[in-house]
């Protein structure tokens, strides 16, 4: 295994047939994919919302982050690849779904996690990197409830790698189960 590649083969994804459907529903999977444009500056910026579907409630078990704006660098030549990006989710109540200690000297930073790695793009091979480039995701261990038309909140801290702030395309896909009435 190469060290170097965040990947650690005991933290399992549950799967969807683990968890058992609401008294009266069907649960089917569906995944919400989301893009924000955000400024990489060093700072926490908040409140960038995703609104979910109207049609029904959701269950929120997951996010995966594939890349960072990191194929423009690449294709430009620049001398690094992509941003490192930190993340804190908030479930459509307020409450952040991530969980870390604060980074010292940082206002705002508790419960950022981290979304993209120093690298950040999957399907990249850096020959810097010596090998494949990992993309980050994470389950959550449990199920989030999210009424029907509710909004998820995404906070980022993307650093300045490039000796000024410069926009950064942040995409991802938010892993979860649409509830439908059982006929």
């Amino acid at each position: 295994m190469n060290p170097n590649i965040c990947y650690a083969p005991s933290v399992k994804f549950k799967p969807e047939w683990a968890y058992a459907s609401p008294k009266g529903k069907r649960l089917e999977s569906f995944v919400v994919p989301f893009s924000f444009s955000v400024t990489a500056n060093g700072q926490v910026q908040e409140n960038f919302p995703w609104k979910l579907d109207d049609d029904t409630d959701w269950y929120f078990r997951g996010v995966i982050f594939p890349q960072a704006g990191t194929a423009e660098a690449a294709n430009a030549g620049t001398a690094y690849v992509g941003n490192p990006a930190l993340v804190r989710i908030r479930d459509p109540y307020g409450n952040p779904i991530t969980n870390g200690d604060p980074i010292v000297g940082v206002a705002g930073s508790r419960d950022l996690v981290l979304a993209v790695g120093a690298i950040g793009q999957s399907a990249f091979y850096e020959a810097s990197f010596n090998g494949p480039i990992n993309a980050s995701g994470f389950p959550f261990g449990w199920e989030i409830y999210c009424g029907r038309g509710g909004v998820i909140l995404f906070d980022f801290l993307i650093p300045v790698l490039t000796g000024a702030p410069n926009p950064v395309q942040m995409q991802g896909t938010m892993l979860g189960a649409k509830a439908f009435d059982e006929c």
